[in-house]
């Protein structure tokens, strides 16, 4: 529309006036070259083509605008182009240029013939590759009409005379807009015009050409062009320009609103009958069918495909409605988002009235691909609602799992994949820890104590191929810092630590509480205990090896052994680099003896030392004696604020002053020991010593205090220990630590420090087994801060305060991905340990259970250990107790009975979807709806009595027995064998099952009551039914008829009478759908047995009365079922009737 149109004819160049494609004015002259014959060249503007150009014959141009062309203007008599197509001549003589349409193709001219001049339509463009002339319109074909001699033509949007005048020939269209004295435009008819094009189309419709355009690109380029569309846009220059616009529209002849008008009348029409002519309904042509048989299958298939598409449009609006709900019937709640983020950056406190609600509505808030009816059966008060992720895991394909935590994910090699524990020892293991968790649980019931560091650190003791020794070590910490006490038995007695019993003071979070104090004291005490009694072990083990250089003599006391191994680390030349600088007593080194004394944690038997070597002493250090009895006497090791002073002065005095290498290094160490000088340089200088020598002395030298009262040079906590083993572990124990068990040393220095949930989370990727361990213990205790946000992909994470936590749950659920298909009842007991964060205060608690809750029903539905985990059913019909229940106890349910209930039913329903009719059986019974178990054994015997004769039917699956030692954990023991295998659900014949069942049910009245009369019924009907085929299958083909007619199933003995017949054919829509698919199978049993005892009876040897009228009324029950057969032939399958058809004709049915 705004491109330049110029001709394209290989010519001669000739210098002209050059024409360019302006928006409302003329172009710059330029030199044109390859123009038409004559040297001519055209423009268009905008909305006209006010261009001319001067050639050597000093012919006219001609341009064409949006609406109209505009030249030269020759007598009246030229070819004119309309809307819908009209004729267009050629000019033989008379070179003109071409000009294009609005919405046409660009024209041009031959170079082999004179330049002839062309008209176009609205919509269609021409061009000239011939003598003759071509015009496009909008619903004709071209029309090529030889004229000699015509003069130029002007091309006209709607009017067919609407020519300027020739003063205006050479004036651009925007200024002969304004004259005065410009001639006015005749006005063009739409109607008339729209008429002719129809009637065109009518006269010529062979060859039509595709329509390029349609009523639809009509109406919005017209629109564009009226009301300012994209034409229009980039010629606005303001309100000039919309006036200039409404000018050139009036002089063309046309009325913008009117032809909106008329164009939208013509949609609304053809919209209106297109949207009738859809809507009305097809009526099928039966005329060309030849009989009632060909009229009957194509009224059955059209039927058919009318089902077809009713489904198909049902199934799409359905689609529609669950996408129109997930996207505009559940608005977020970005409110709930932000008091989220608030509280997550400490901002505002959790408001628990108003979390609680934000989160339900999360809960129930969908998301958009992801459907609602495919989230364990809908919501539910137990477990996770809306779980879009496994809580417990799927084990991954070719013996490898990959983890799900992100951060552990990191540290693994091969993208994030482990090995699955194929090595035997592995297994050995795990199946060790798993006896372990089983008696944890036993104990818990019992109320009894259970040591549960103790029993774990057995475990890692055992033998195998890595060095456990730091694990076991580990374990052994523990229990000195958590006071667990292994010869106690009972609840009740003075010193026992009970379950959770440290859970409130470690997960207080103001770290200036005494509960915080205390637990942190606690940890120091503890991990200098465990140090002083592993190396006062060694003490002895060494004194023990060398008997020789210890020379202990006597009796062995602590004293002599502490003697000894001084003795023994001289022989061996381990005291120091400069043995010569160190004081003797006696004969022996004083200094290091009392060290040792203090390493292996005997300050009494120090103190002792130092009262009978007193003389000695005093003539050494005599001061001395006095701090260590202070040092002795003090709780937390505080000597008194001068006795502190004295020391560190001395200290400080001896270490400045004195000449190097002349002061005992024992000495100095027993002073920093003792009054904690110099904490800056917390190391072993000058002395033998290991990683172990070097912990002790930090926490020898760890205190907890006060700040506003502990003074700056003195102040060393738990705090700046647990800094310094970062720092350690960050700098020596990284990835490419060369360190000899690297991973378990470094977990080992992390308990020590009480970072419990850093050593876990550093600890996992190397031995999950042993993490998951030491994590349970730990939460036993209360010692592991777990996370209690559900949506987090870590395993280890962190609070707004800064303070780790472990993601408990999800460490559980995936570590029974290795023995939880082998082995179900051990899965639920480590499942039910996520439950020992339920006393968490808050939503953290919930968060626990509910992880706890939903990681149970996943177990069950996975397994499909039904009869283990929920229970099983004796033949008396009493229940025996599954795992699950008997764990009630432990996951803390406020309605137990409500719960089993519930995830009892979510299984049975799984079952059934999965067509597990045993696993669904015993499910809806343990669920106490019997209704529903007949009806799915119901299903179960309708599909065995469809089976074809001759042919295997379909075995049911049955549930795994139970064992002897899947009983309950009270240590009740089974009386007799029902109790240790299953008596209802080991069969895999459905009639059995149905029988079991229904003679379990009719037996009590209170499952009577419970089952629908009707369901009881067809239970009865069925198995009449089954009792025919098999009557069948050993060809006692009276029997068949006789349970046939025994079901009231089929019109057997009807006699001949139609009524009854028509009756039971009527009734057929009303049967069950269990029956309803066995008629066509029992009707061919039917036919083939009266066909049978026909022929039986007829080959007797003598021929009786009564034979004669056995063999009748075998044939008329054929052809009584044969007639009803046709009555319902329709809902049968083909296959059925064609079978039915050849018996009853083999029998004389017809």
């Amino acid at each position: 529309m705004f491109s330049r149109i110029a001709s394209v004819d290989a010519a001669p160049a000739t210098t002209t006036r050059p024409s360019g494609a302006s928006l409302f004015s003329l172009a710059p002259a330029t030199t044109s070259s390859g123009a038409a014959a004559g040297g001519t060249g055209g423009g268009g503007g905008l909305f006209g083509g006010g261009n001319t150009t001067a050639s050597a014959t000093t012919q006219p141009a001609q341009g064409t605008g949006m609406f109209k062309s505009l030249g030269s203007a020759p007598p009246l008599g030229n070819g004119l182009g309309n809307l819908f197509g009209g004729s267009s001549s050629n000019a033989t003589s008379q070179p003109a240029a071409t000009g294009s349409s609005s919405f046409g193709n660009t024209l041009g001219a031959n170079t082999q013939q004179p330049s002839q001049q062309t008209g176009s339509s609205l919509f269609g463009g021409g061009g000239a590759a011939a003598p003759s002339q071509s015009t496009n319109s909008l619903f004709a074909s071209n029309n090529n009409t030889n004229a000699q001699a015509q003069p130029n033509a002007n091309a006209s949007v709607f009017g067919t005379h609407v020519l300027p005048s020739q003063q205006s020939l050479q004036v651009p269209l925007i200024e002969r807009v304004y004259d005065p004295n410009m001639p006015t435009a005749q006005p063009s008819y739409f109607q008339a015009l729209l008429d002719k094009g129809n009637k065109r189309m009518v006269d010529d419709n062979n060859g039509l050409p595709q329509l390029q355009y349609g009523l639809q690109d009509i109406q919005r380029k017209v629109r564009n062009v009226g009301q300012g569309g994209p034409s229009a846009g980039l010629g606005r220059g303001g309100a000039a320009a919309n006036t200039r616009s409404q000018y050139v529209l009036a002089a063309s002849g046309v009325n913008v609103g009117e032809s909106l008008r008329d164009i939208g009348t013509l949609m609304d029409m053809t919209s209106t009958a297109r949207a009738q002519q859809a809507a009305a309904p097809e009526i099928p042509d039966y005329s060309a069918m030849s009989g009632v048989k060909d009229f009957l299958g194509e009224y059955h298939r059209n039927g058919f495909q009318d089902m077809i598409d009713t489904r198909l449009q049902q199934a799409q609006e359905d689609f529609n409605k669950m996408v129109d709900e997930q996207l505009h019937m559940q608005p977020v709640d970005w409110q709930r988002y932000r008091n989220r983020i608030d509280v997550h950056f400490g901002l505002r406190k959790p408001d628990e009235n108003g979390e609680d609600a934000a989160d339900g509505g999360a809960v129930e808030m969908g998301s958009f691909g992801r459907s609602r009816r495919s989230r364990m059966h809908g919501s539910s008060a137990f477990g996770l609602p809306n779980a879009t992720r496994s809580v417990i895991g799927t084990p991954g394909p070719n013996g490898m799992r990959q983890s799900t935590f992100n951060d552990v994910a990191e540290k693994l090699p091969g993208e994030g994949l482990r090995p699955a524990p194929e090595d035997r020892t592995q297994r050995v293991k795990q199946d060790k820890y798993s006896g372990k968790v089983k008696d944890l649980n036993v104990a818990r019931i019992q109320e009894s104590v259970y040591p549960v560091m103790t029993r774990f650190v057995e475990v890692e003791a055992e033998p195998s191929n890595e060095d456990t020794s730091m694990l076991v070590n580990a374990y052994k910490a523990l229990i000195h810092i958590t006071g667990e006490d292994a010869s106690k038995e009972n609840v009740s007695e003075p010193g026992v630590v009970k379950e959770r019993q440290y859970a409130q003071s470690y997960m207080d979070d103001s770290h200036a509480s005494r509960r915080q104090g205390t637990m942190r004291k606690g940890i120091i005490d503890g991990s200098r205990k465990f140090l002083e009694s592993q190396f006062y072990a060694q003490l002895q083990v060494t004194v023990a090896r060398s008997p020789r250089e210890a020379n202990i003599g006597g009796v062995p006391t602590s004293v002599a052994e502490v003697k000894g191994y001084v003795r023994v680390r001289a022989a061996r030349k381990e005291l120091g680099p400069d043995v010569e600088i160190l004081q003797e007593i006696n004969g022996d080194y004083c200094w290091a003896v009392i060290f040792y004394m203090l390493r292996a944690g005997l300050y009494e038997r120090a103190a002792q030392y130092l009262n009978e070597n007193a003389a000695a002493f005093k003539q050494i250090d005599r001061k001395f004696t006095s701090y260590l009895r202070a040092y002795i006497s003090s709780d937390e090791h505080r000597l008194t604020p001068d006795m502190q002073t004295a020391i560190s002065n001395e200290y400080s005095a001896r270490q400045r002053l004195a000449p190097e290498n002349s002061i005992d290094p024992y000495r100095m160490m027993c002073y920093k020991i003792i009054g904690r000088c110099d904490l800056a340089h917390r190391s072993l200088d000058a002395i033998t010593n290991d990683m172990m020598d070097w912990m002790w002395l930090q926490f020898a030298l760890a205190r907890e205090y006060d700040k506003r009262e502990e003074l700056a040079h003195e102040a060393f906590g738990l705090d700046d220990l647990r800094l310094s083993i970062k720092e350690i572990g960050e700098r020596y124990f990284g990835p490419g630590s060369e360190i000899a068990n690297a991973p378990t040393t470094f977990f080992f220095m992390q308990v020590l420090a009480g970072m419990f949930e850093k050593a876990v989370a550093d600890l996992y990727p190397h031995n999950y087994v042993s993490a998951t361990h030491f994590a349970i213990a730990l939460d036993f205790y209360g010692l592991l801060r777990v996370s209690g946000d559900l949506n987090n992909d870590d395993l280890l994470s962190y609070t707004t305060r800064q303070q780790p936590q472990i993601a408990f749950g999800s460490l559980i659920g995936l570590y029974t991905r290795d023995f939880r298909t082998a082995n179900a009842t051990a899965a639920v007991d480590y499942l039910t340990l996520i439950c020992l964060n339920a006393d968490l205060t808050g939503d953290v608690g919930k968060a626990q259970k509910e992880l706890c809750y939903q990681a149970l029903i996943e177990v069950v539905l996975e397994t499909r250990e039904f009869a283990q985990l929920l229970g099983d059913v004796r033949s008396d019909g009493q229940r025996i107790k599954g795992a699950v229940e008997q764990r009630l106890k432990l996951i803390k349910l406020d309605n137990e009975r409500e719960f089993l209930k519930h995830i009892t039913l979510v299984a049975a329903r799984t079952a059934e979807d999965q067509s597990r009719t045993t696993d669904a059986a015993l499910l809806f019974h343990l669920a106490e709806d019997y209704d529903k178990v007949i009806q799915v054994v119901n299903d179960a015997v309708s599909v065995y009595l469809t089976t074809e004769i001759g042919e295997q039917p379909a075995r049911l699956v049955p549930l795994k027995p139970r064992t002897q030692q899947q009983q309950h954990l009270q240590g009740v023991q089974p009386q007799d064998d029902r109790l240790s295998s299953l008596s209802l659900t080991t069969i895999d014949d459905p009639v059995e099952l149905a029988f079991s069942m229904r003679g379990l049910y009719m037996s009590n009245d209170v499952y009577v009551t419970k089952i629908r009369g009707d369901n009881l019924e067809i239970t009865n009907r069925l198995l009449t039914l089954a009792s025919g085929r098999k009557n069948l299958e050993l060809n006692k083909f009276a029997e068949v008829i006789d349970d046939v007619t025994t079901s009231n199933l089929l019109p057997a003995a009807a006699g001949g009478n139609l009524s009854a017949i028509r009756a039971r054919a009527q009734a057929f829509d009303q049967m069950p759908a269990v029956l309803a698919r066995t008629v066509g199978h029992v009707m061919l049993w039917t036919v083939v047995a009266c066909s049978s005892q026909a022929d039986k009876l007829r080959r007797a040897e003598f021929e009786t009365g009564f034979q004669r009228e056995a063999i009748a009324r075998c044939v008329q029950t054929a052809r009584d079922v044969v007639v009803f057969a046709g009555l319902v032939r329709y809902r049968l399958p083909g296959r059925v009737w064609e079978m039915l058809a050849v018996a009853g004709q083999e029998v004389g049915a017809y």
